[in-house]
C-alpha cells in the first residue's frame, strides 16, 4: 500500500514536522514503505498463545518467594 505525497505532507503537517520537497519525500519513501510492510506483517501475527504481561504481578522488594 503506497502513501501519496499529499498524505505524507498532511501527516507531517499534523505532527508539526518540517516541510519536505518532493525530492526529500522520495528520499524517505523507502523507510516509510518498509515501516508499512513491517506493520502489515505484525497485523497478521497471532498472539493468542501469548500471556498478557498485564496479568503478571512481580514480587515486591525483590524477594522471589514473596506473594
Amino acid at each position: 500500500m503506497a502513501i501519496s505525497n499529499e498524505t505524507m505532507r498532511a501527516m507531517i503537517r499534523d505532527y508539526q514536522g518540517i516541510e519536505l520537497s518532493d525530492e526529500e519525500l522520495e528520499m524517505v519513501r523507502p523507510e516509510v514503505d518498509s515501516y508499512i510492510e513491517a506493520m502489515a506483517e505484525l497485523s497478521g501475527l497471532s498472539l493468542s498463545d501469548v500471556m498478557s504481561s498485564r496479568l503478571l504481578r512481580p514480587a515486591e522488594g525483590g524477594d522471589p518467594d514473596a506473594e
